[in-house]
């Protein structure tokens, strides 16, 4: 059991080091809490399922599940304001992020994703935003 939950913790170390070598910007959860404090506070663009984002999701989080496939001008979001993508850990909100960024978008990725975030004390709300 110990040899899986290492194994488990370096497949996260690794996926998020590789990410860095990509030149993707990654945001720790930590630093997404400063962030939404100050003055010019992030978008936040969820990429997860419609059924993963009722459960929680941060309070402002737009739901774009489309996002992984869409033109990011279709998906609301400001270019000029800097987006922080999400997803439930950290494995899928790269790819948009990267393409985000392809777009002339300041994006970065939410690392380890929701599950981070609540490991955090990150502050989340259920529903679906309706």
């Amino acid at each position: 059991m110990k040899a899986l939950v290492l194994f488990v913790l370096l497949f996260f170390v690794a996926w998020d080091l590789g990410w860095l070598a990509a030149g993707m910007r990654q945001t720790p959860p930590w630093r997404l809490r400063r962030l939404r404090e100050g003055v010019a506070k992030p978008q936040l663009l969820d990429v997860r399922t419609p059924a993963e984002y009722a459960l929680f999701h941060i309070p402002g989080a737009i739901n774009r599940p489309e996002a992984m496939t869409a033109d990011p001008a279709s998906l609301g979001l400001d270019p000029k304001r800097a987006v922080v993508v999400v997803c439930m850990t950290g494995h899928r909100s790269p790819f948009v992020a990267k393409k985000l960024a392809a777009k002339g978008y300041e994006a970065s990725n939410l690392t380890w994703g929701m599950l981070g975030w609540k490991l955090a004390g990150g502050e989340s709300v259920s529903g679906d935003g309706r």
